[in-house]
């Protein structure tokens, strides 16, 4: 299964066709994952996302980060571009682009020594990562070499072998339940 239109079919579903109960259980197990790396006990920012469907669920990790006293940003994207706005509260999104939650556009952030969390349909345990394909992601780290990237997935997101192209960019780390 090489295509990648054929790939993003496949994992879509069997994270689509998970229960409310299984998303809850194994988002806490990914969540205890997160909050266990070195990576997030020693960031001070944060970049996240707001869970869409049935996206492995982190509001609880960044709930704590909130109140370890961590900055956070959410994207919002632009056309063919994404940025991060700060925010503290969930209060602070709102429905956009493809139906994401996304920030208001009041405190936007440049922050290089950062924490990113970045969803994806699937992950191979070399740290590749397929999202909607429409690129924002690896653009968007193409310009933070100073981040440390973590995938969040499910494991039933793990694929053997992701193909990629030049322009994707490989995660540091793959987190999963």
């Amino acid at each position: 299964m090489n295509n990648k239109k054929e790939i993003r079919k496949k994992y879509r579903a069997l994270r689509d066709q998970m229960d409310p109960a299984s998303v809850l259980a194994l988002s806490a197990r990914i969540c205890e994952n997160i909050r266990s790396l070195e990576a997030f006990q020693n960031a001070d920012y944060i970049y996240a996302y707001y869970p869409l469907g049935n996206e492995a669920d982190i509001r609880p990790v960044i709930e704590e980060a909130w109140r370890l006293g961590k900055k956070t940003a959410f994207p919002k994207v632009f056309g063919d571009e994404m940025r991060f706005f700060q925010i503290d509260d969930f209060s602070h999104l709102h429905p956009g682009t493809f139906g994401v939650m996304e920030p208001e556009e009041d405190h936007p952030v440049n922050w290089k020594d950062v924490l990113v969390l970045v969803p994806g349909v699937a992950f191979d345990l070399e740290g590749n990562r397929m999202g909607f394909g429409k690129g924002y992601y690896d653009r968007y780290l193409k310009e933070l070499p100073g981040a440390v990237t973590v995938g969040v997935a499910y494991g039933l997101q793990i694929a053997d072998c992701i193909p990629t192209e030049d322009t994707d960019i490989r995660l540091d780390v793959i987190v999963t339940d």
